[in-house]
């Protein structure tokens, strides 16, 4: 039976599609979940207003009527891919570019991404290089690291850390696009940013965000280079992984780059566990 690539016109229309295909692997699919539901969020907000040609793109893959992958972009960020049967990538290649001709990257499972950089490729001309290769973990049951000091959110009066450290973080990571100092304002102002804070000064960060029914995802931990090896990273993530399933989440998400061995050794002592890896490629 043949594949079948359907674009959606709004983020509600493509939840009323995939919303129960994509919580069948609610940790796995956290970021476009997480994003979609955000993107909707927004348009209840908003539905006066006309879409414009920068609206996020909404797409499914769908084989005898049923939903196998989807894709979602929201400019200027990268196309993100869920799994999906690899014969798709020539049609979803087609039908993204029909609508987002200049799309900077492609983050998905290493062989899927590899696969439509190709597709990609031969649609529009665009070469492309292999950036960060990372994995994402899952936390049911936290084993808490320790290390002086406590967990308390940002203030206002800290935003210009906040953001400088996020900057800090994107440019890290080879983030192509970093949050924006509006952003990281949101988070401060939702309290979902938070400092691991040791002698009445923030030495580490880490934000939560990527809600979905029964999960969240951790993202943005940063330390700064003077206060590493001290364990602050470690201790923030654990307490605030702690604190989120404390509150009722059924498990927490993060990625990390693996380049880095002692990250993902961190993360896997207070008990996240390996779910998939993920790599992006980027156009140029």
């Amino acid at each position: 039976m043949s594949l079948e690539v359907h674009r959606h016109p709004t983020a509600s229309a493509f939840l009323g599609r995939a919303e129960s295909w994509l919580l069948e692997a609610e940790d796995l699919n956290n970021l476009i979940l997480s994003l979609s539901y955000a993107a909707a969020a927004e348009e209840a907000v908003h539905t006066a207003e006309a879409p414009t040609a920068e609206a996020p793109l909404f797409v499914t893959v769908e084989r005898g009527g049923e939903v196998v992958g989807c894709a979602y972009r929201h400019p200027p960020h990268q196309l993100a891919l869920t799994d999906m049967p690899a014969e798709a990538v020539e049609e979803l290649a087609r039908v993204v570019a029909s609508a987002h001709p200049e799309v900077p990257a492609v983050l998905g499972g290493p062989d899927l991404a590899r696969a439509f950089a190709a597709a990609w490729h031969r649609r529009t001309g665009a070469p492309s290089r292999r950036g960060t290769e990372q994995r994402l973990y899952r936390l049911d049951q936290v084993r808490p690291l320790l290390a002086p000091g406590r967990l308390r959110a940002a203030t206002s009066e800290e935003l210009p850390l906040a953001t400088a450290w996020a900057e800090d973080f994107s440019r890290d990571a080879h983030m192509r696009f970093g949050p924006g100092a509006e952003r990281v304002a949101g988070w401060v102002e939702v309290g979902c940013l938070r400092f691991w804070e040791d002698g009445g000064q923030p030495v580490s960060m880490a934000v939560a965000h990527g809600v979905t029914p029964r999960g969240i995802r951790i993202g943005y931990v940063y330390t700064p280079p003077e206060h590493r090896r001290r364990g602050y990273a470690g201790a923030c993530v654990s307490e605030y992984s702690r604190r989120l399933l404390a509150t009722g989440r059924a498990f927490c998400v993060l990625y990390a780059d693996l380049s880095n061995p002692t990250t993902n050794t961190l993360y896997q002592r207070m008990g996240y566990r390996p779910v998939a890896d993920v790599t992006d490629y980027h156009f140029f």
